[in-house]
């Protein structure tokens, strides 16, 4: 373990010696030496790994020379590291923080890089690991921070540190603003806590989501590599599936200029995706454009701004006002799922969309696995639109089109046979970022069955996966 001793040292020579001496005698090993004229000219702060029982006679010791302060109590030296703007007054802040918390700097120093920051390396003073935790909270609300050195056998401050390097981890990797670490920070805490009271270890769940953004970081650009397939349905009518690396497949029926869309992925993709339709209908972004929601998760509406309409079920629609109004989406009322739901959000750069482009085709009544809840036109074809039960998650929907023996399953089927190497990677994330993809897995086993039940021999266009028949 490690402690902090605040020594009286006489301004003499040899008198550090005489510290030294008493430490190395009883075990003890000085792992680093701060001075802070600020708290008193004659006052060492002298930081030692020992046992808890040499720590005791390290303590009489140094007492017994009155080197000792008073009421020494049980202390340690973190080494701290602020980026912040190289601008006048940007310390000022950190600084104003650190007294509120009572908190002595025995270290500080900084130099110009010919960077737009500087480096801010401080020595902290802990007594108490719960302000000290509460300081690097504060603190990472208004800079990035890193813990370079502290005594690990501190579970509370071991837990901060972790998390804190976490988000700022996020915030390289996706480019966040400060707002954006901030929340990255609260619901990295969530998660901790959360693991904490089941006395798991951190370290397999925050892997995890570091695995979620980078793999989608690493997807972008020349690394888009979605697939696409056309069909032609009928005359004047094509399907264009698109399957992204990750998140849901993405539909596209072609009707003259009309577009309709069934699902739209993930936001983070809004420039690949820009791209790849642009690309693919001349005029996209003056053509007329609707999406059909096939549920409300992320990773099916994150490019819903895009479109004039935003065709959906009333439950989806209520996820979406909820969100609007900032409260708890439907995947967010599980309180083991919420702070993983909320980092996808931030990591996928998803946004609800305007209530005001929404069209609500109508709810269930009922309660059976599926029910039919409306119907739409698209050129000269009906579209029906039947709700799940809420098995995967409230608002799940499915699309079918008799005329043309095709159904869209949404994520109530995916092909998961058909997947790329890339797409399983991508797959094997979600149950260990959620306690379950399915809210209800009994209840989405009997909407499943039904589906298969009554369009097994539909051309079927899976959430995930290539089309099927």
């Amino acid at each position: 373990m490690r402690s902090t001793y605040i020594t009286k040292t006489p301004d003499q020579a040899g008198a550090f010696l005489i510290s030294a001496k008493a430490i190395a005698e009883n075990g003890g090993n000085i792992v680093r030496v701060n001075y802070n004229k600020a708290v008193d000219e004659n006052a060492l702060f002298i930081e030692v790994e020992a046992t808890k029982e040499q720590q005791e006679r390290i303590a009489a010791r140094l007492k017994e020379v009155e080197y000792l302060a008073d009421d020494p109590g049980i202390r340690q030296i973190i080494l701290i590291e602020l980026k912040l703007p190289d601008r006048p007054g940007t310390l000022l802040p950190t600084l104003e923080v650190i007294k509120e918390h009572d908190v002595n700097i025995s270290y500080i120093n900084s130099q110009e890089n010919g960077t737009p920051y500087q480096n801010f390396k401080m020595g902290l003073v802990v007594e108490d690991s719960t302000e000290i935790k509460g300081l690097i909270d504060d603190i990472s609300k208004i800079c990035e921070v890193r813990v370079l050195d502290y005594d690990g056998s501190d579970h509370l401050l071991d837990s901060t540190v972790f998390y804190v390097t976490f988000a700022n981890e996020m915030r390289e990797l996706l480019d966040l603003s400060q707002n954006e670490t901030n929340a990255v920070l609260t619901y990295a805490n969530q998660v901790m806590q959360t693991l904490d009271e089941r006395e798991e270890s951190p370290e397999e769940a925050f892997a995890n989501i570091r695995q979620f953004a980078r793999f989608i970081t690493e997807h972008t650009g020349d690394n888009f590599e979605a697939k696409v397939t056309t069909r032609k349905l009928a005359d004047n009518l094509t399907l264009y599936a698109i399957e992204p690396p990750c998140g849901s497949n993405i539909y596209v029926l072609e009707h003259y200029d009309a577009l309709l869309f069934i699902d739209c992925g993930f936001g983070y993709f809004e420039p690949e995706m820009d791209d790849l339709l642009n690309g693919l209908f001349k005029g996209f972004s003056t053509r007329r454009k609707s999406v059909i929601v096939t549920n409300p998760d992320v990773d099916n509406c994150g490019l819903l701004h895009l479109f004039d309409t935003v065709y959906l079920g009333r439950n989806s629609y209520h996820n979406f006002e909820l969100e609007n109004r900032g409260k708890p989406s439907y995947r967010e009322r599980n309180e083991l799922d919420a702070p993983y739901v909320a980092l996808s959000k931030i990591i996928s750069r998803y946004e609800p969309p305007h209530l005001s482009r929404c069209a609500v085709i109508g709810k269930r009544n009922g309660d059976s696995p599926l029910e039919a809840i409306g119907a739409i036109r698209f050129g000269n074809w009906m579209f029906q639109v039947i709700e799940g039960a809420g098995g995967h998650v409230r608002g799940e929907t499915i699309v079918a089109c008799p005329d043309l023996h095709l159904v869209f399953t949404g994520d109530l089927f995916i092909n998961a046979a058909g997947l790329t190497d890339k797409q399983r990677e991508y797959e094997a994330l979600q149950p260990a970022l959620m306690a379950n993809t399915d809210v209800n897995p009994g209840l989405a086993a009997l909407c499943r069955n039904q589906l298969m039940t009554e369009y097994g021999t539909y051309t079927i266009c899976p959430g995930r996966g290539p089309i099927v028949g």
